[in-house]
Order: C-alpha cells, then sequence, then structure tokens
C-alpha cells in the first residue's frame, strides 16, 4: 500500500470586480477499491458556503458568490492510501455504452481511422500506448481546452488531454469500452489526464503521456467520456471582467 497527500491550488484573477459567480469544481478524489482517502479539506476564499455532490463522474463541489470580488482561490489537501492490484469493477454491461460511444472531442475523421488501420487486432491498447510514445510530442501552448482528437492527431503535438482523447477515440474505434480520467500524479505540476481500459471486468489504468500503466503514484479525481465530462473548475459570472487562472498540484509519498 502506498500512500500519498496532496495539495492542489486554484487561483482565479478578474480583470475587474464580478459577482453572482456560480463555480462547480472537482478537485478532491473519493474512496475506491483502489484508493481510501484518510482525511481530506477543501476551502474556497473570499469564503462562501459550498455544498459537496457526488454524481457519476466523481465528487464535486458546488457554490455561488454574490458579492463583488476581484478574484477567487481554492485549495484542496489529503491524504490517500492506494491499494497495489485493486482495480474497480465496470458497471453492468448496459451501462457501459457511454464509454463505447464516440463524443463531440474524441470522433474521429480522416486522421485517426488511418491511424486506426494500422492498429494489430489483438493488445490494442498497448500497441496505442506505443504509437503515441513513437509520434506524439509534447507540446504545451499548441491546444486548447476545446482541440478536439481528431485535431490533435493531425499535427501530433499537445498535452495530455489530447493524448487522452486520441487514444479513446482509437480504442472505441476497436470496440473497447474506456474512459477519461483527470486527476493527480507523483511530483510537482498540474493535474494530469490519462485513460482507463476494460479489460475483462475491471478498469485498467493506462498514461500514454508518460508510456505506462497506471500504478501506485496516482490518484483518480473523476472519469468521464471525455474532459467535458471531468472539469477541475467550470462557472459563470455576471460582469465583463477578463479570467486569468493558475493552478498547480503537488503530490508526494508519505512514510509510517
Amino acid at each position: 500500500m502506498g500512500r500519498l497527500g496532496f495539495l492542489f491550488q486554484l487561483q482565479l484573477t478578474f480583470s475587474e470586480p464580478v459577482n453572482h459567480h456560480a463555480f462547480q469544481l472537482r478537485c478532491l478524489p473519493k474512496s475506491s477499491v483502489r484508493q481510501q482517502v484518510v482525511q481530506s479539506s477543501f476551502r474556497v476564499l473570499p469564503e462562501c458556503k459550498t455544498i459537496m455532490s457526488d454524481d457519476h463522474f466523481g465528487l464535486k463541489q458546488l457554490g455561488s458568490m454574490i458579492t463583488l470580488h476581484a478574484g477567487f482561490s481554492v485549495q484542496a489537501e489529503g491524504i490517500v492510501d492506494i491499494l497495489p492490484g485493486m482495480c474497480e469493477k465496470a458497471d453492468s454491461n448496459w451501462k457501459l455504452g457511454p464509454y463505447r460511444q464516440e463524443t463531440f472531442l474524441t470522433a474521429p475523421g480522416f486522421v485517426l481511422k488511418g491511424m486506426a488501420a494500422e492498429l494489430p487486432e489483438h493488445n490494442v491498447p498497448a500497441a496505442v500506448m506505443s504509437l503515441l510514445s513513437d509520434r506524439f510530442v509534447y507540446a504545451p501552448g499548441k491546444t486548447h481546452a476545446k482541440t478536439t482528437a481528431e485535431e490533435a492527431a493531425a499535427q501530433m503535438q499537445g498535452v495530455c488531454q489530447d493524448e487522452a482523447h486520441i487514444m479513446l477515440s482509437l480504442l472505441r474505434m476497436k470496440g473497447i469500452p474506456c474512459r477519461y480520467i483527470v486527476g493527480y500524479m507523483l511530483g510537482e505540476g498540474s493535474t494530469h489526464a490519462w485513460v482507463e481500459v476494460l479489460q475483462g471486468e475491471t478498469w485498467i489504468g493506462l498514461d500514454p503521456t508518460n508510456h505506462r500503466t497506471v500504478n501506485d503514484e496516482y490518484i483518480v479525481i473523476s472519469a468521464g467520456r471525455d474532459a467535458n465530462d471531468c472539469p477541475v473548475n467550470r462557472g459563470v459570472f455576471s460582469g465583463a471582467a477578463e479570467q486569468q487562472s493558475q493552478s498547480s498540484v503537488s503530490v508526494w509519498h508519505i512514510n509510517d
């Protein structure tokens, strides 16, 4: 068993004060067969009332601020025990439908269909990981939050979200149920995205960005069909302000 500590921080800055700011956050993990949350805490500034909700994709924190504010910060931290070798079992087969179907962000075009035609009939997930490792260049700034898998595949550049979307698209074309994961991984950086693939009756985590199977250095935050199901922060506010966002994640081993 591995014990991990984590700290997530988010800072939003507005060019002028805004109000009636309603937000939805996904930054705290929940317990499952592979991870047990030992403790966690969550704080928003300016202080406001928040509620915790648990839906199909994971935990979310909902809140709103009525008063004027020019900044908004979030801090989430905690301790999680990761249980090696333990994998989440899939729901009944009829609930897997969404993870077999392409979405707007993962729908294949000419480029992705050509890549799928190169894949072998067996051990497809491993073949996709190798393909991305050989051809995809990690290049922040070349894509954005709404870049589709087809667009990212056309240039073979981008970030972890793009690699995950490409992998989802290729696997679904081969009839393999798979889902998009957002979480934290050991070290300093930002949130990370990877893929879980249904093997038998269990979900197996694969990280195409780092070309490896997910191990006890990863904390799962949310799971969905694509990135649109798993936003770390989503909100609306009244005002004409422009918004800037900065976030950071730290994950470290805790030795008993």
